[in-house]
């Protein structure tokens, strides 16, 4: 009899044994999955991360872009500017020129005038 009870304990033992490999199986396959899903989601966290450096990127392709050309555009007003002041400058000249022929021709005038009224004067 204790051999019968001997030879049950050992096959309870190995047949019952089977629930510690289902277990580490099991165990396997849920780590498994798990580092699957965590690894699905590095994956989308790297997307969402590219698609963010792509759009930082084309922004600041516009941005210089814009900058390049509102510097361009800043260069041509200072150039314009430039020249502006200088056609001023001689305007301004060619103004006070013209008050002074016009002053000059005014003396004459007047000296004209003076000179008629002493002719009249001295006729009558």
């Amino acid at each position: 009899m204790e051999i019968y009870s001997i030879i049950n304990t050992l096959v309870t033992v190995f047949l019952g044994g089977g629930w510690f490999i289902y277990y580490k199986s099991n165990k396997k396959k849920a780590d498994g999955e798990a580092t699957t899903a965590e690894a699905g989601g590095w994956e989308a966290q790297q997307k969402v991360y590219q698609h963010t450096i792509e759009d930082l990127e084309n922004s600041c392709n516009f941005i210089r872009a814009d900058r390049d050309l509102l510097r361009k555009e800043n260069e041509e007003l200072r150039k314009e500017n430039i020249t502006l002041r200088k056609r001023i400058s001689e305007l301004e000249d060619k103004i006070l020129e013209l008050q002074k022929d016009v002053a000059r021709n005014g003396r004459r005038i007047e000296a004209l005038v003076n000179k008629d009224k002493k002719k009249k004067e001295k006729e009558a």
